[in-house]
This record gives structure tokens, sequence and C-alpha cells, in this order.
């Protein structure tokens, strides 16, 4: 369980769903997680959980729509760890309206959030990763990514764009031996716009349509610790990723083919 001691790993949108079961299990594994979210309430949360768990989070309250806050979050990692071995883009909006129901202020933040903030990141981190060596970014993207759906014009245009941009990434980062790696979700978690206190409320039986993401964790794990001579330039299901190297163990290797 100890499989990522030493290692620096920030998450964004770690107040909630996807990144809140990440960030708790990559805690599990050793690492050093730096929880970014806009919300600090659910951040304060997620902190509360593992630190009664007896693990313990750096939490960081961003809001990811801001160019400047991004600056100033990638200065203080850096100033106080040093480093960072793992990026994990997973924030996102998504707002199911149609296009002409949506604002242009809507549209340009769901485009801000979910395809600037992951390059502008990249874009702050990628020196440190440089310098370092090494280094692995994780793209979280969704079927909306390779896939069209009514009411989801501006979820889909950043997520299309988030893919597009990671795989010719790699292609620039692998000489450099950084990986970078899409992943989907692979089941059915709670919406991303559904805040804890709301999930909290619904009735039980609804609330168990979903599954925990930290079951996902291990996909995440896995991909953390690749680098450009490992696994790079993929898109992954992380469930059955996270499957996979449950069954074969860390040492397995996709086949690029499949």
């Amino acid at each position: 369980m100890n499989r990522l001691e030493g290692r620096v790993v920030l998450i964004t949108g770690a107040g909630r769903g996807l990144g809140h079961g990440v960030a708790r299990g990559l805690v599990r594994y050793g690492a050093t997680v730096i929880g970014v979210s806009r919300t600090t309430s659910e951040l304060e949360a997620l902190a509360a959980e593992i630190r009664q768990s007896g693990g313990d989070i750096d939490i960081q309250s961003v809001d990811l729509s801001q160019p400047a806050e991004i600056e100033e979050l990638a200065q203080r990692v850096v100033e106080r760890y040093g480093r960072l071995d793992a990026l994990i883009n997973n924030a996102a909006i998504l707002r199911n309206r149609s296009f002409l129901d949506l604002t242009a202020e809507e549209f340009d933040e769901t485009i801000e959030v979910n395809l600037m903030a992951p390059i502008r990141l990249i874009r702050a981190f990628l020196p440190t990763m440089l310098a370092q060596g090494y280094g692995a970014i994780i793209n979280v993207s969704s079927r909306a990514g390779i896939q069209p759906f009514a009411l989801e014009t501006d979820y889909c245009a950043a997520k299309y764009g988030l893919e597009g941009f990671s795989f010719s990434l790699a292609i620039e980062l692998q000489p450099k031996n950084i990986s970078v790696n899409v992943v989907s979700p692979g089941y059915r978690i709670k919406p991303t716009s559904v805040t804890a206190e709301e999930f909290a409320s619904w009735p039980e039986e609804r609330r168990a349509e979903y599954r925990d993401p930290i079951d996902m964790a291990d996909g995440f794990a896995y991909l953390a610790l690749q680098d450009g001579s490992g696994v790079t330039g993929q898109r992954f299901n992380a469930f059955d990723l996270a499957e996979k190297v449950r069954q074969n163990g860390w040492d397995w290797k996709p086949d690029p083919a499949s």
C-alpha cells in the first residue's frame, strides 16, 4: 500500500465525485496528495475524512477558471514540495443544458474549466517535471470526449478538445520522459454537478445507483507511476484499468493495438 510513497500528486476537482474517491485512494497508497477544488467546505470535509482514517492531504481552494490562481497554485506547490510527480486534471463543469439556453458566459466557463485549466496547469507544472526528468499527466475525459450528446455542446467541445490535446502532447513529451494519458470513468458515479450535500439528501435507493469512485484509484495510481518510457498516449476506462492492475499486477502493460 506504499507504492506511491514519496510521490507528490495533485488532483483537481477533489472535493466531490471522482476526484474525491481517487484522492482518498491515492492517500492510501502513500502519496502526498494535493487536493484542489473551488469549494472550500467540500475540501475540508474530504480532509476530515482522510485524517479520521489516519491519512493526510494538502487542500488548496482554487478557482480554475482564473489563470492567475493557477499560477499562484503552481508557485505554492513548487515552493513547498520542490516537485510534482503526477498531475491529474479532473475538475469539470457539466450543466446538461441546450445550446441556446446556455449563456455565452456559461459556455466560456465550461471551456475555461474543462479544457483551458488542464492546459494551463500542465504549462505551469511542466518546467518542474522537465527539471526532475520525469512526470505523469492524467487528463480525465468521458464518453463525451468521443461521442456527441444533446444538451452537452459545451461539455463535448471541451472534452473532444482535451483528448486531441492530450494525444498530441503525449507525442511531444515522450522523449522527455513524461507520460500523458486519458481516462474515462467507466461506470456510473455521482454527477460532477451534484454537491456532496445534495447527494446526501437523495433517497438511499437513488444513491445506491452510483458506485464509489475509490474503486478506480488503482488505475490512477498505475498511471501516476508511468513516465515516457512506460505507458503513454493511451485512453483508458478507469475502472477496467484498475481491474487489470488488480488482476495482473503493477508490471502489467496494455497492448497498444487493443
